[in-house]
């Protein structure tokens, strides 16, 4: 089984053999020590629900720990300041003989911080997080799936499943990511769902009737450069619209491995003037505030973060019906859906919009009304706690 997370130890802070706290602090906090587990702190969807949640939990009701099996990348700042110290708990690669030791001395901190509760978030971290949680006899273990399984190898959804079976419960952030995994019985009833939350506060929408806007159409998206996010298709139906309407522009920001293919077709499209592969950003609010039109060209989806951000932002949107997007979305009423891979829709659908602007902000605002009644970042964090109430009063923990 194969992993593109580099799994080493942090050379900066303790490591799992060494435990995350002293001993005598662990036996006598009365409050539940629980152990959040994430694969990285890159940019990305799951790794920014993780951020979130870790640094939203009630630290009077619960003893809070964090753990990465790479605990670096950009999102380390947000943790930091919030005062929350990360550890690095993975060593080699999921194919070395490595992993067990890393299984094992992950265990043993588990027991020496007196750990109740352990919540693994990804891929990688529900292998290690529940089997060193079930070596360590860790009362309660919750995993999470929040993709929709589909891009992931067969072995590695073998793999996967096992580890979910052996989960108290599992998060899962869609609909359509519990409808694919009911399709196991022994996984239906540990299923708990908690969509995906956004900060209405940090994504609202700009100031003013033209905000951050620069005069013109701008039409955009946010979303790292991968084959399944479908952004083939946004630069084939930018080339469309620009057919029609051509001084609209469209800015991409995100990176990632599409990126050459991305550039490749750009310039083959003729369209190098209008269409902006600006990279990542630190803040998409910011960004968000600057568009007319955001774009979710995805191919395969569990509950995407962009999108909710956009919506927050106040902004229509048009994305494809694949996935949770159906969930976020109800079309023509808060945004419009296409068919997936379908760029001629995904182009038809933008001058739609940029034709009726009226229209647009109609779906724009119940958009956003429909996220603060039921996406609040607050709601999240408050469904995630009672899920970890639940759990622990279920085990006896």
């Amino acid at each position: 089984m194969g992993t593109d997370v580099s799994l080493q130890a942090d050379p900066g802070v303790a490591g799992p053999a060494t435990g995350w706290l002293p001993r005598d602090a662990a036996w006598s906090d009365s409050r539940p020590a629980i152990l959040l587990m994430g694969d990285s702190l890159d940019r990305g969807g799951t790794e920014g629900q993780f951020v979130e949640i870790a640094t939203r939990l009630d630290r009077s009701k619960w003893n809070v720990h964090v753990s990465c099996l790479r605990a670096e990348g950009p999102l380390r700042a947000r943790l930091e300041q919030a005062g929350v110290r990360a550890w690095s708990c993975g060593r080699g690669s999921l194919k070395s003989p490595s992993v067990l030791a890393a299984i094992w001395e992950l265990a043993r901190s588990l027991r020496r911080s007196r750990i109740r509760l352990v919540h693994s978030f990804d891929f990688y971290s529900n292998i290690l997080g529940v089997l060193a949680a079930r070596l360590a006899r860790v009362p309660a273990v919750i995993a999470s799936q929040r993709d929709l399984g589909d891009l992931r190898r067969w072995p590695d959804r073998r793999v996967h499943s096992i580890m979910l079976r052996l989960a108290d419960r599992v998060l899962v952030n869609s609909q359509a990511v519990a409808d694919r995994l009911t399709a196991h019985r022994a996984l239906a009833r540990r299923i708990v769902l908690v969509p995906n939350g956004v900060d209405l506060v940090r994504f609202s929408p700009p100031a003013g009737p033209t905000g951050g806007r620069s005069g013109g159409v701008t039409v955009g998206t946010l979303a790292n450069l991968r084959a399944e996010k479908g952004l083939a298709d946004f630069v084939e139906a930018a080339a469309l619209v620009r057919e029609r309407c051509p001084d609209v522009r469209f800015v991409v920001w995100g990176e990632g491995p599409q990126r050459p293919h991305l550039e490749r077709l750009v310039a083959e499209r003729g369209v190098g003037g209008a269409v902006e592969l600006r990279g990542s950003t630190a803040e998409p609010e910011v960004e968000l505030r600057k568009l007319d039109i955001f774009v979710l060209p995805s191919l395969s989806e569990a509950c995407s973060n962009g999108l909710l951000e956009a919506m927050a932002t106040g902004l229509p949107v048009v994305t494809t019906n694949v996935g949770g997007n159906a969930s976020l979305v109800e079309d023509e009423v808060t945004g419009l859906l296409v068919p997936p891979g379908d760029s001629r829709s995904i182009a038809e659908a933008i001058v739609r919009l940029i034709q009726r602007p009226a229209f647009a902000a109609e779906l724009a605002a119940r958009g956003r009304d429909r996220l603060q009644a039921t996406f609040g970042m607050d709601r999240m964090v408050a469904r995630v706690e009672a899920l970890y109430d639940g759990t622990l009063a279920g085990s006896g923990g």
